[in-house]
């Protein structure tokens, strides 16, 4: 058995995967403040009580931020979670809980988790975006390449605007889309129901749409302009909408990239909130 571990700014998510990879027990509890409460101390806390009722002998680790994964250490990392920056999950979790662990960025697990069984499963080179409060990137070929900084992928930063003083995930993610909807339709109307309205050609619901596709797919040929990927997959919850996103931003990247000829294929997750969990324990698995 093994266990995988998500760690989010707000939740932390711990799963059981029996021999056959699949989740066998899975619970939840709220990010701690890493003040009062370590992080470390409260995953130990719970993997402990797990361990007495499920023999997992490795845990993988989904982490936010930028992570060494060799020395299993936070190197890097928004302000979302305090003295976040040195946490080292191997000496305060694995080592104390006797079983080896590995560790590595949430994107690049939900990477590999849809590389092993979701929605790029057996691609030998895709690049993941992840949208959600920032926009995430992770780039496979053959294997994760890592660079020696621990910081490939790390797209959100990136397409600095100096007139509005914004990165690519400030205006493209989906936060930046939901504030987008909010200021120019109403102050109620969620994500999901303005992607209903895309659907019934709402004309105001659409103008929204395009503005903000055409800042992710901006970064988006940019992207390709320097990796070339084969694939890039879509995650985060706006996956959801599948084919209808996918084609409309497939036209846009198509409109947008100088080099007409480019044939990157675009496709959507399919794990949903799991690929990270899934990915975290991937490195433990033989295929």
């Amino acid at each position: 058995m093994l266990l995988g571990i998500d760690i989010g700014g707000t939740s932390i998510k711990f799963a059981v995967f029996d021999e056959n990879h699949k989740i066998v027990h899975y619970e939840t509890c709220k990010t701690p403040d890493n003040v009062t409460v370590k992080i470390t101390d409260e995953m130990y806390r719970i993997a402990s009580k797990i361990h007495e009722t499920y023999n997992f002998s490795a845990a993988g680790i989904s982490a936010a931020g930028v992570i060494d994964n060799v020395h299993m250490e936070v190197i890097r990392a928004a302000p979302t979670i305090k003295n976040y920056v040195g946490t080292n999950f191997k000496r305060d979790f694995g080592d104390r809980l006797g079983i080896p662990v590995y560790v590595d960025n949430d994107v690049n697990c939900a990477l590999l988790g849809e590389q092993w069984l979701g929605g790029a499963k057996g691609l030998d080179e895709v690049f993941c975006m992840a949208l959600g409060t920032g926009i995430g990137g992770a780039y496979y070929l053959n294997s994760l390449p890592f660079g020696s900084n621990f910081g490939v992928g790390e797209i959100g930063q990136s397409v600095y605007d100096f007139d509005t003083k914004t990165t690519y995930e400030q205006r493209a993610s989906t936060i930046a889309l939901d504030r987008k909807i909010k200021a120019e339709m109403y102050e109620g109307l969620s994500v999901i129901e303005f992607f209903d309205l895309c659907k019934r050609e709402d004309t105001s619901a659409l103008k929204v749409l395009n503005e903000w596709l055409f800042e992710l797919a901006r970064g988006i040929v940019n992207l390709l302009c320097i990796l070339d990927p084969k694939y890039i997959i879509i995650g985060g919850a706006v996956s959801a909408q599948g084919d209808y996103l996918l084609k409309k931003l497939e036209a846009k990247v198509r409109k947008l990239h100088p080099i007409e000829n480019n044939q990157t294929k675009f496709l959507a997750a399919e794990l949903g909130n799991d690929a990270a969990l899934y990915g975290a324990i991937s490195p433990f698995v033989e295929k």
